[in-house]
């Protein structure tokens, strides 16, 4: 049967089709660049955020029915569950686009990051720097997971007074997160050899660091000490926007706290290496759906009539 899901992350509207016949098989994916943060009103999501949201949502439901998807499911995970409207968000969305929101929680979209990559390599740490959390799993060691209920949006605005982290909000950002990994006692610092980074943020690091080091061309392995050269440059050269605008430009907000914590994740657990994975939440999310592993609320394929009006803020 054929699948497609849509994710609402902090940075983008994500699309994949794919055929799951005992083994996922991709078929199509899309992206729509929509950065959640700049339509946030304290926490609150703005109309005009929704709206946007919602005119995403109807073109890649159009793209999913063109390929030929019998099924679809859309999901948000904390980009959406932490603003205090996310039930008016849900509302909303499914009046303006249609559609069924499915909010995964940090346990979800942990164990769906693991279904994902039930096949890694031995000693190697799942690690998916998120908007809203921050996910680890040990897929193929104990098999389990946990999460830090705060990601990159959590940690700007607790430690980063404007664009990008100091030098002195990047050392607080370092520290934060390791205490935050010694409370969660998640796996042993050293009994890993290798990570695979999931989600968008960290695909956005690894090429920003295959540009930086002349990987062009090539699936770049992240070495640490190259990493955190990486993050120095970005913490404190004048030159760093225009990297981030050459790589990622809609992260610009995000992505050097984002290497912050990568870098702070890997040191805490003594990792010297690590590389992408193609898998994460949104392949992981069909897995467990084809095998009835979810009931979730499915979104018809059918465009939806009513459109939002353009209020004030527009």
């Amino acid at each position: 049967m054929r699948y497609a899901v849509i994710d609402i992350s902090a940075s983008s509207l994500s699309l994949l089709v794919a055929d799951i016949n005992g083994e996922l098989t991709v078929q199509f994916t899309d992206r729509e660049t929509l950065s959640v943060l700049h339509y946030a009103e304290g926490r609150r999501l703005s109309e005009r955020g929704i709206r946007k949201i919602a005119e995403g949502l109807k073109r890649l439901k159009g793209v999913a029915a063109k390929y030929g998807a019998e099924k679809c499911y859309v999901i948000s995970t904390a980009s959406v569950r932490n603003f205090e409207n996310y039930e008016e968000v849900e509302r909303a969305l499914k009046e303006y686009a249609g559609v069924e929101l499915n909010l995964l929680s940090g346990e979800e979209e942990a164990f769906c990051d693991l279904t994902a990559n039930s096949g890694a390599p031995e000693k190697s740490l799942l690690v998916d720097i998120g908007g809203g959390s921050i996910e680890v799993c040990d897929p193929a060691g104990t098999g389990s997971s946990a999460f830090l209920d705060y990601g990159v949006i959590g940690l700007r605005r607790k430690f980063v007074r404007h664009t990008h982290p100091s030098v002195e909000e990047a050392r607080r950002i370092k520290k934060y997160v390791k205490k935050s990994l010694e409370k969660l006692s998640f796996g042993t610092p050293g009994e890993y050899e290798s990570a695979l980074l999931l989600g968008p943020v960290d695909h956005a690091v690894a090429e920003m660091y295959a540009d930086r080091f002349g990987l062009k061309g090539e699936e770049p392995v992240l070495e640490y000490d190259k990493l955190k050269k990486l993050r120095n440059f970005l913490v404190t050269s004048s030159k760093r926007s225009l990297l981030i605008v050459k790589i990622a430009p809609e992260r610009m907000d995000t992505l050097v706290t984002s290497v912050v914590a990568l870098c702070a994740v890997l040191k805490y657990y003594g990792i010297e290496r690590a590389v992408r994975s193609p898998y994460g939440v949104k392949e992981g999310y069909l897995l467990l759906v084809a095998k009835g592993g979810r009931e979730d609320k499915e979104t018809p394929l059918v465009l939806a009539q009513a459109k939002p009006e353009e209020g004030e803020n527009s």
